[in-house]
């Protein structure tokens, strides 16, 4: 007979319940040390697991005692005498393990560039960490992947096979979202919605300039009518050193895949925010579809063939220097950029931009498209004996400068 009385079992209940919570705790703490052995050895298990995937595979059906397939669960029991070749850990370690992977908890072993990815496919806050994105930035991994293509692809008639053998995606990201974030700054740092509004007082170009690692750099940065000026001070003065991007934030950039041989990101895993706007993620997306991300020589591994033809264009480029102008170049004064024009203008070079300045023709109908007629009409006067007067190349020089120095003011970052 028990030594409970029958009708007094709130000592046997209690003995029970203490039972139940020891066990719960010690089964409790295997799986918590199997989940900080885990997360702190993520990538090595990972990589133990895909060698071995017959392996474990084998393993688990040998050690399964007892199987239970329900709708709602399974069930796994495992032998406690395993003696798996993959994990020099005792069988109890081996159970916490299982116990973890088939409750499906919240541990992530995938992994892209260097980096883990989770479950949707985003990639993990390790990679924002070191892209300087912030915590709850979600890029996913097949934007990475495009990145990849949309180099290989550029490089592809190079060499035989890939130009680049690996990227440091990371700092790629790091650099566009840094130049993104200039490109945007007259919103708050934290605003995560843009609606259509919002995209219209967005900048419509930029301009941009090489570091010394060769990283491309924002320098300025432009409305429409700033754009416009810009383009005209461009192609008035045979392609001052400006690298000149035109930025496009409409909806369409953001719902519609980019021309054919462009970056071309899926744009289906940014969706618009339940009220109808857009995502910073999916803002950012657009950027990059105007603004092409390219690494630097720093940002990628070359391949063997790739490197030999680095070594020969340097040194085609060392016999055969080029004489490039940037704006930093100009506005320092490291370059007489009015003498310079002046020089060009004297040989000729400048003639049509000085020819419509007299006559007043818009800059578009010279240089873009529909400049046929412009163009029919000035080698006409040229045949009939017109040349720049001394007087008209110093106007024309002083207007570049004054519209130059004005441009720059406004626009610098």
């Amino acid at each position: 007979m028990s030594i409970f009385s029958i009708n007094d079992n709130s000592n046997y209940n209690s003995i029970l319940s203490q039972a139940k919570a020891n066990k719960e705790s010690k089964e409790n703490s295997k799986i918590n040390f199997a989940n900080t052995f885990l997360k702190q050895n993520a990538t090595k298990l990972n990589d133990i697991e895909n060698k071995n995937s017959q392996t474990l595979i084998r393993s688990e059906v040998l050690n399964s005692t007892n199987t239970t397939n329900t709708s709602n669960n399974t069930n796994f029991s495992i032998s406690s005498k395993t003696n798996s070749p993959n994990y020099d850990i005792s069988s109890e370690f081996k159970n916490s393990i299982y116990t973890l992977k088939y409750k499906q908890a919240d541990l992530n072993t995938n992994t892209a560039y260097g980096y883990s990815v989770d479950k949707d496919g985003y990639m993990g806050s390790d990679f924002n960490k070191a892209a300087g994105l912030p915590k709850d930035f979600k890029i996913h991994k097949s934007t990475l992947d495009e990145i990849e293509r949309f180099n290989q692809h550029n490089m592809a008639d190079e060499t035989s096979g890939n130009y680049y053998n690996s990227f440091d995606m990371a700092s790629i990201v790091k650099s566009y979202y840094n130049s993104f974030n200039q490109v945007i700054r007259a919103f708050p740092n934290d605003k995560t919605s843009f609606s259509e509004a919002d995209l219209e007082q967005l900048p419509k170009g930029l301009n941009y300039d090489y570091n010394e690692d060769n990283e491309q750099i924002v320098k300025n940065i432009f409305n429409a009518e700033q754009f416009h000026e810009a383009q005209a001070i461009k192609y008035s003065t045979m392609n001052l050193g400006m690298n000149l991007v035109k930025l496009d934030f409409s909806p369409q950039s953001m719902e519609e895949p980019s021309l054919e041989g462009g970056f071309n990101p899926d744009m289906s895993v940014y969706p618009k925010n339940e009220d109808g706007s857009y995502s910073k993620e999916a803002l950012f997306m657009s950027f990059l579809k105007s603004y092409p991300p390219l690494p630097s020589s720093n940002q990628v591994v070359l391949s063997p063939e790739a490197k030999v033809l680095e070594v020969q264009r340097k040194l085609e480029m060392k016999a055969n220097p080029s004489f490039d102008v940037s704006l930093d170049d100009i506005m320092t004064g490291k370059v007489d950029f009015a003498s310079l024009l002046k020089g060009y203008a004297q040989d000729g070079w400048l003639d049509a931009g000085i020819y419509a300045m007299e006559k007043g023709v818009a800059w578009q109908n010279v240089y873009v498209g529909s400049g046929i007629s412009f163009d029919r009409e000035f080698h006409q006067a040229k045949a009939n004996g017109w040349k720049a007067s001394s007087q008209s190349i110093d106007s024309f020089v002083n207007n570049i400068m004054d519209r130059l120095n004005n441009l720059i003011g406004q626009t610098r970052v």
